[in-house]
């Protein structure tokens, strides 16, 4: 058939190629699913989709970071004193475009609801990224994104290694996981948490000659108060929906009954019941419905904020991010400002102090950081 007659045939009766399913479960599959993602989220149609160019987005994040990150601490190494405004410059404008990327994928996570389906199947450990922008894929770049071999005792963690040994050791090289709607919300609620992070420290700005953090932006203490708490929220919808699972294929993170998960520390009954007490004694502290102890005497973790407030008060964290105080307010990094004074609150029955700061205290004493890291995992 001559091209011309081709050309006059009705459009149905031209054959189309139908576009490639993403693949996220080899190294080549990956790299051509990442390529052929769209920059304009608006053109994704299917869970899939979305999904797929999240992972995506949040891995050419981590590229762009550790190249900038390589590249930074390259020129800050020939800087002289009176340059340091430039660096604090280039980090204010890094942050701003992190947290407008980190807005784009969260906004796709938050569309996608999968009910008791089944999404992509993911390889971490075959993704294989350049991330310092050398131009080489070191074996640290290999097996950047591969998972910690799923056991019980502490983890280890430590700088990226070039010794391929490490990783056949210590990582699980071969994990692979089936996405379903817990997995999303688990990637949700850290977007959540490190997007509301961002917009906290936002909220200042640094003065170098007087050492001194000014609140410049009070306005993103309210955003950052809605995001980090959606988060919590996303958080205990997580907790619920893993305890929900009745299948258990490919899992991430998993409940007590499922064995067949590749998250790196196993789950038990009790830690979901912790999960749980955890984020009830984070809410009510993040909502103002308890009170932080910040009085003089308070020790551990909160023995450099005390005495803040007088004898029979709190500090209302949602006081201090809802009611922030003015533009300009200034705090020394060695002492806090007097304006958080008036963020106290009279403790009484409906307002008592937050039993949590002793809870962790207690959870941590000469404990060796697994405690501490096992709350990291649940609660991100």
């Amino acid at each position: 058939m001559s091209l011309s007659a081709v050309l006059a045939l009705p459009a149905t009766a031209v054959p189309l190629a139908a576009p490639s399913a993403p693949d996220l479960a080899t190294t080549d599959g990956f790299r051509r699913t990442c390529a052929a993602q769209p920059v304009n989220a608006d053109v994704l149609r299917t869970d899939d989709e979305r999904l797929a160019w999240a992972i995506c987005r949040d891995v050419d994040q981590v590229r762009q970071l550790s190249t900038w990150a390589r590249r930074g601490l390259a020129r800050i190494n020939h800087l002289q004193p009176e340059d340091q405004a430039a660096v604090v410059a280039e980090v204010e404008r890094k942050m701003d475009e992190v947290r407008a990327e980190m807005r784009r994928t969260r906004l796709q996570l938050e569309r996608v609801q999968l009910g008791a389906g089944r999404s992509l199947r993911i390889a971490p450990g075959q993704w294989q990224v350049d991330l310092d922008g050398d131009g080489e894929l070191s074996v640290w770049e290999r097996h950047f994104f591969a998972l910690p071999k799923r056991r019980h005792g502490e983890p280890q963690f430590g700088m990226p290694s070039d010794d391929a040994g490490h990783y056949e050791r210590h990582y699980d090289l071969n994990a692979v996981i089936d996405l379903d709607q817990s997995d999303v919300l688990w990637a949700l609620s850290y977007h959540q948490f490190i997007e509301g992070l961002l917009i906290n420290i936002r909220a200042f700005d640094v003065d170098l000659q007087r050492r001194e953090l000014v609140l410049a932006r009070p306005a993103l203490l309210r955003q950052a108060h809605g995001l980090i708490g959606r988060g919590l929220a996303t958080s205990g919808r997580l907790r619920d929906a893993v305890l929900a699972e009745t299948d258990d294929q490919n899992e991430w993170i998993s409940h007590p009954r499922q064995v067949n998960s590749v998250f790196p520390i196993p789950l038990e009954a009790a830690d979901f019941t912790t999960w749980r007490v955890m984020l009830d004694q984070v809410g009510v502290l993040w909502h103002g419905r308890h009170l932080l102890p910040t009085t003089a005497g308070a020790g551990g973790l909160l023995g450099s904020l005390a005495p803040v407030c007088p004898a029979g008060q709190g500090l209302d964290i949602a006081k201090l991010y809802l009611q922030p105080p003015p533009a300009g307010t200034r705090a020394s990094l060695n002492r806090l400002p007097a304006a958080l004074t008036t963020m106290c609150r009279k403790v009484d029955a409906a307002h008592p102090l937050s039993p949590l700061p002793g809870r962790l205290e207690r959870d941590t004493a000469g404990a060796t950081g697994m405690s501490a890291l096992r709350y990291l995992y649940w609660v991100n």
